[in-house]
């Protein structure tokens, strides 16, 4: 099968396409003065944390280790996960709100307005990427009902297969 799963190798590519389009949103932002773009690299910025956090958290949850410390093995690492995401974006979200308010105070122009509009477009164009790499098309298409999984005795994480789906829950969600 090889080393990654799809799913993980769904994941590193979206790490790597964010990675780039972060840094290339910031510097536009700042060369651009353009708080839109700067924010926006900061969305990335959380979409690139959230994929780390979903990946590293997936492998932790993988492990099957048992013994006094780890009474349910490593499962629960997902859920600290998110909420140290959650704990991240809302951070990020004051941040944004009172660089916004300062703005609104003092507006300053837009320098290059041409540049801000072709990297917010490539933006949203990263975005829409991601929705269709997480969208996992061949549950849409399946006509049968799945067959019933036995209850597992331990409880089991699904690990990537779980960062995908909130990934995509994330994307759908921005682009609304």
């Amino acid at each position: 099968m090889g080393r990654y799963s799809g799913k993980t190798c769904r994941l590193i590519f979206m790490l790597v396409l964010t990675t780039g389009f972060f840094v290339a949103e910031l510097v536009s932002g700042y060369l651009g003065n353009s708080i839109a773009l700067v924010s926006d690299s900061f969305n990335m910025l959380s979409d690139l944390i959230s994929l780390c956090v979903g990946l590293s958290t997936g492998r932790i949850a993988r492990r099957s280790r048992r013994g006094p410390r780890a009474t349910y093995g490593y499962s629960r690492a997902e859920a600290v996960g998110a909420l140290s995401n959650a704990v991240f974006l809302t951070a990020l979200c004051f941040t944004i709100s009172v660089e916004a308010i300062l703005r609104l105070a003092r507006p300053e122009p837009i320098d290059d307005a041409q540049l801000v509009l072709i990297v917010g477009t490539l933006g949203l164009a990263v975005n829409l990427v991601g929705l269709l790499v997480f969208q996992d098309w061949g549950s849409c298409c399946n006509r049968r009902p799945p067959a019933p999984m036995p209850a597992p005795a331990v409880p089991s994480s699904a690990s990537a297969g779980e960062a995908v789906e909130a990934e995509l829950i994330h994307n759908t969600a921005f682009l609304l």
